[in-house]
């Protein structure tokens, strides 16, 4: 499937995309609220600017994808592998990302506030500047991973792996550690 027959279908109502193959295709600034894309091939689709908000992209392979500057509110990003995948001040407000293989992407100055990262890979991901308020990250793995000034704030990091990662500058104020206690900012 091209971009021009994709853009056709969704524009005459249809939605359910699943299965698709559209890999390495150039789908910038495109307005694609609600699709659903489980379990199909996307690897290196561009979606810079894209509106994608409350598509469904379970299970999805999206590896090398450039979501740069795109809307995925609430979408459902669950079990997708979007590994070495660009998120460069991208919003994911409530998104839904468990168990999603996050594995060295780039999402610096990304938008996860409130989004579920329960059990999500996120091993040598560059989240600097990254907005995770309130995200729900236990038992995520966040090894080797760069958190450098990202704000944590209320996140919930129960049970989840930091080995090796970069915190320096990270505001945790009332974070849920991995051991269970909150972080307080007084001394």
């Amino acid at each position: 499937m091209n971009k021009e027959e994709l853009l056709r279908k969704y524009a005459k109502g249809q939605r359910d995309l699943r299965l698709t193959n559209l890999a390495q295709a150039d789908l910038q600034y495109v307005n694609l609220v609600g699709i659903d894309f489980s379990q199909a091939n996307l690897t290196e689709v561009n979606f810079t600017g894209a509106n994608l908000g409350k598509a469904v992209f379970y299970r999805t392979v999206v590896e090398l994808g450039n979501f740069s500057q795109s809307d995925l509110g609430e979408a459902d990003l669950r079990e997708a592998n979007f590994s070495q995948s660009l998120f460069y001040k991208a919003s994911l407000f409530k998104s839904q990302l468990q168990k999603a293989n996050l594995n060295q992407v780039i999402a610096i100055r990304a938008f996860f506030r409130d989004a579920n990262l329960n059990h999500a890979v996120l091993t040598s991901a560059n989240l600097q500047q990254a907005n995770l308020t309130n995200a729900d990250l236990r038992g995520a793995d966040l090894s080797n991973a760069n958190l450098e000034s990202a704000f944590l704030v209320g996140a919930n990091l129960l049970g989840a792996s930091l080995v090796d990662a970069n915190l320096e500058r990270a505001i945790l104020t009332d974070a849920i550690m991995p051991d269970g206690t909150i972080y307080s900012d007084s001394k």
